[in-house]
Order: structure tokens, then sequence, then C-alpha cells
């Protein structure tokens, strides 16, 4: 327990910028064929602190291991995946730096604190006046979809899809044409009709149905895209990355040495993050006799667990079925909730601690499987 709370203590010392710089390279590692790194990350709204937790952690490692404090998750994926909250996460660890041009303008903990100090940017406050007028989000949403634009303008500024430092993936869903709809950078950076503001993926997947309303994004053709979170149909985005990284021709681009064109599972390492395992029991006598208000929350708690969970297991099969003396890696951190609320809107301080300290159990109890990650990371660099 006591090394869990020097973390959090090391985390609110480093959000007052006591952070030392140290020197140093990445020593170099033994010639062998690399691996295409994927890190993709579950929604959730404020349980998104779990899985920033998780990636602060791996940073903090990876910078310890290098001797540069400088070395930023960006650093050691080439593809990032996200959904909902997943989604703004990803486009804050890919958002380049105007005053450093290739380098992330956020640290894993400055995005961690967004969620810890802020609560999600401000993402669910809400006035009186809106609980009131949207009869607590049964006769209208439930937060303010302007307020939530807003903040999300304030952080990702004029940046672009085709300006993330990596490839990406962000889910959203057209409710119109009832179709799947990605964000992703490779697409922006050859077309200019699918190139959109970060901003604007970051508000269409996180714009959950009754919490915000739709999203109405326009693309470069001019086509008004309405588009709701990407959770209603990938809140684990991680097949989604998965299918994407196989099309890439990762070896052509800058930057991308080694690295294969069109991957196959065992040219991949897979980081796949959940935010917070929720199992609470629904028993038949209690739900036998519910109609449609009693089943409301139950049915969208057992779909969306149950769509990421089948994501998990189709992804370990493909991993676990490999052919003999191929080495993909496929590592799916979900750790259970703890003492936290699962409520995605819970922002209350008690809440947002408690999320954070169900992360840090789970790193606690699983040092070897963590230095397992950021071991193959380096590996692969």
């Amino acid at each position: 327990m006591a090394a869990q709370i020097n973390y959090s203590r090391q985390l609110q010392t480093d959000m007052h910028g006591t952070n030392t710089r140290l020197g140093g390279n990445l020593s170099s590692a033994t010639q062998i064929k690399k691996k295409v790194r994927i890190l993709s990350i579950d929604g959730g709204g404020i349980r998104g602190i779990i899985p920033a937790t998780i990636i602060w952690h791996l940073e903090q490692r990876l910078q310890a291991r290098a001797g540069n404090p400088d070395a930023r998750i960006s650093d050691y994926f080439d593809f990032v995946a996200g959904t909902s909250t997943g989604g703004i996460l990803a486009c804050t660890y890919l958002m380049p730096d105007p005053q450093r041009p290739g380098r992330p303008k956020l640290s894993a903990r400055e995005s961690l604190a967004m969620y810890l100090e802020q609560g999600g940017c401000g993402t669910f406050s809400r006035s009186l006046y809106r609980k009131l007028t949207s009869m607590m989000g049964l006769l209208d949403e439930k937060y303010c979809s302007q307020a939530l634009e807003k903040a999300l303008k304030r952080c990702f500024g004029k940046t672009r899809l085709r300006d993330f430092l990596k490839p990406c993936l962000v889910t959203a869903y057209n409710i119109t044409s009832r179709r799947a709809f990605f964000f992703t950078s490779l697409d922006a950076r050859k077309d200019a009709n699918q190139d959109f503001y970060a901003w604007q993926a970051a508000r269409a997947t996180a714009s959950a149905p009754s919490f915000f309303s739709p999203a109405l994004v326009t693309s470069g053709a001019g086509d008004t895209l309405p588009l709701v979170d990407g959770g209603v149909f990938a809140n684990n985005p991680t097949l989604c990355a998965f299918t994407e990284a196989q099309k890439a021709c990762f070896a052509q681009m800058p930057g991308f040495t080694g690295k294969p064109d069109h991957p196959t599972p065992s040219d991949m390492m897979i980081v796949s993050l959940g935010t917070g395992a929720d199992k609470e029991s629904y028993h038949y006598e209690k739900v036998k006799s519910k109609g449609i208000a009693g089943w409301v929350k139950p049915i969208i708690d057992i779909l969306m667990s149950a769509s990421t969970d089948t994501v998990d297991y189709q992804l370990q099969e493909l991993f676990a079925n490999q052919p003999r003396n191929c080495h993909g890696r496929y590592y799916r951190i979900n750790p259970s909730l703890g003492s936290a609320d699962a409520v995605m809107d819970n922002i209350t301080p008690r809440n947002r601690w408690a999320l954070h300290q169900a992360a840090l159990d789970y790193i606690e109890a699983n040092r070897e499987k963590m230095e397992g990650i950021v071991e193959q990371l380096i590996l692969n660099q």
C-alpha cells in the first residue's frame, strides 16, 4: 500500500512542476523484427482515469529505462485507437506541440491531470438550470454539448487529424446512414475530405446518447455527419484497431523503419486498456417482471460489457492460435473498480481518486506484467 500512496503523492508533486530532467538515450536493442505496437483505449466516461493512470505509469517506466524524462507514450506506440473517453485520451497523446515540431504537446501526466483535477476538462459539470430543464436527462441531454465543445476546442485548438504524430483511429456512429464511422489520421493525410479538427473527432466519439446531443460534423466535401459515441458499437475498439492496422503500410511511412506493411497478428504487439471491470449481478427474481423502465440500466450495462468482453475473447483466440514460432503479443488490462462507482459521470473528488487508486492497486499487484509490457515496447522501438 505504501508504494501506491507514493504513486499518488508523486503525481500530485509532478502536477506542480517539480519534474527533474535527466540526460541519456536508449541503448540499442537487439536487431530483431520489429512489431507494430498498438494502444487501444475503451470508453467509459470519467472512468477514463483508469487507463490514463496505467499509461502514466508506463510512460514513467519508459522514461526511467531510457534515462530521458522527455520520452512520451507516443514514442513507443505506432498506432493509437480510442472510443469515447478513450478517444479523447488518444487525441491528447498524439497532439503535436507547435513550439516543438515532432513532439507531443502533453505528457501522460498532464492528460491524467485533466481528469483527476478537472473531472475530464469539466465535461460533466452542469448548472441547476440544466438539471431542471432536462429533468435530470429524461427530456433533454443531461449535459450541455456547447460546454463540451468549448472545453475540447480549448484543449485541442486548431490541431487536425493529419497533424497527429502517429496513426490513429477514433470511433463514432452515423445515426442517419446507420453505419460505423472512423476518424483516422491515415485517411486524413490521403484525402482532405476526411481530415477533421481533433476537437471534432473528440466531440463525436464522446457524444453518448442522453448525455450529450449528437455531434454535427461537416466533412471537407461539405457533407454533414450526425455522429454519436462509438461506444454504441465498439466500446472496446481493439478489434477495429487491429483491422485498421492490417490495412496500413507502415514500412512506407517516415519513422517506421523495420516495421512490416500489412502486419499480421505475429507482427503486432497490442495493449488494450479497459475503464474498469463492472460485473454487477442482475438476479432473476428482481428482473423477471421489470418493464422497459426497469430494464434501461441493466440492458445498457449488459450490452456494453458483453461487447467489450467479446472483443477481448476474439483477440485472445487470435493470438493464442498463432502458427508455431510466431510471437505476436496481446495484453488486456481492465482493473477491478475497487471502491469506485461504476457510473460514468460520477466526477466527485472521492470517486476520481478511487478510480485512480483502483489502477494503482492493479499496477502494484501486476508489476511483472507491467514490466513485461515496458520491455516489449522498448525491444520493438
